[in-house]
């Protein structure tokens, strides 16, 4: 079966248990939660059963800014130098912020749609609360992924960088890792 019709096959069984996309995402949502929880007691992830180890706190991922920006610009160094023409190279680059924890959370969501004269209307409205982990004041939020931070700005200095091809190679290359525009990057000869 190809994807089209497995989506198909979806769209058709919603249809027939008469379960809006709306609500099977929140169904979704609801059951990856519980599976969650699941997984975590069965690992020994509660605090009975000795589970700290999966109580990762934020203190021990957090990313340090300073070493996270040296690992960039040292893998950009290797990265642009490797590149034709390009010779003695050195980066510098900057963040925008450190990085971020996203933790997660349990609760429901309700979405009301009422019709009238003046047309009809949809509300949503969410009761969310975050997942812990421990208890007491050793009580933490499970951190589902850490966001890393947002690169700013780069700038190259090379020995090449005044060749247009080489310079044009570079620009492509560091917006392509990165995922930032050209607007951003600064190619300069290494004097």
């Amino acid at each position: 079966m190809d994807e089209g019709q497995k989506g198909g096959a979806l769209a058709a069984w919603l249809r027939k248990m008469k379960i809006s996309k709306w609500q099977a995402v929140v169904l979704a949502a609801g059951l990856a939660g519980i599976l969650l929880l699941c997984v975590t007691s069965l690992t020994g992830g509660s605090p009975q059963a000795g589970g700290k180890a999966n109580a990762v706190g934020t203190e021990n991922i957090r990313v340090d800014l300073t070493d996270y920006e040296q690992q960039l610009e040292r893998r950009l160094q290797e990265t642009i130098g490797a590149i034709a023409g390009a010779g003695e190279t050195r980066v510098m680059l900057t963040l925008d912020s450190g990085s971020e924890p996203i933790y997660a959370t349990q609760g429901k969501t309700d979405q009301k749609h009422s019709e009238s004269d003046a047309g009809s209307e949809e509300s949503l409205s969410a009761d969310k609360q975050y997942v812990t982990i421990g208890t007491g004041s050793g009580q933490q939020g499970l951190v589902l992924k850490m966001v890393e931070p947002q690169v700013r700005g780069v700038a190259v200095v090379c020995q090449g960088g005044d060749d247009l091809l080489v310079r044009q190679s570079i620009i492509e290359m560091v917006t392509a890792v990165l995922g930032v525009g050209a607007n951003k990057v600064s190619v300069a000869r290494l004097g």
